[in-house]
C-alpha cells in the first residue's frame, strides 16, 4: 500500500471515530434557554415553596457526612428549598437510616 493511500485510510478511520462525539455534542443544551444570573434567580426563588411543605434528611453527626452538616448548618440546603421546612434526623448506623428511607419517614439520606 502507498504512502499516500495510508493516510486517506487513516483519516477517512480517524474522521469515522470522531462523528459520534460530533453528533452528540451538537444536540445537547440547542433549545436552552440563556443564563440569567444567579442573584436574580436566588431572590426570585427564596420565597418560593416546592411541591412538599417539609424535606425530611437524615445523616450521621460526624465527619464523613459533612455536607450535610456544612449544608444545614450554614443554611446552604435551606437556601435551595426556599420556604419548604427542613426536618433534620440523625442516625448512628447505616441500617438503621436505610429502614427509614425504605419506611417512607425520610425523603433524603445521607449514607457512606
Amino acid at each position: 500500500m502507498s504512502a499516500a493511500r495510508s493516510l486517506v485510510s487513516l483519516r477517512v478511520i480517524a474522521a469515522t471515530a470522531a462523528l459520534p462525539l460530533l453528533l452528540t455534542a451538537c444536540g445537547y443544551g440547542s433549545e436552552g434557554q440563556k443564563d440569567e444570573p444567579k442573584a436574580a434567580n436566588a431572590a426570585a426563588d427564596a420565597g418560593k415553596k416546592l411541591s412538599a411543605s417539609e424535606v425530611r434528611i437524615g445523616y450521621f453527626p460526624n465527619l464523613t457526612h459533612a455536607t450535610a452538616l456544612v449544608g444545614l448548618q450554614e443554611g446552604l440546603i435551606a437556601k435551595e428549598l426556599g420556604a419548604t421546612a427542613i426536618k433534620p434526623q440523625t442516625f448512628n448506623a447505616g441500617p438503621s437510616e436505610i429502614e427509614a428511607l425504605n419506611g417512607g419517614s425520610l425523603d433524603i439520606g445521607f449514607i457512606g
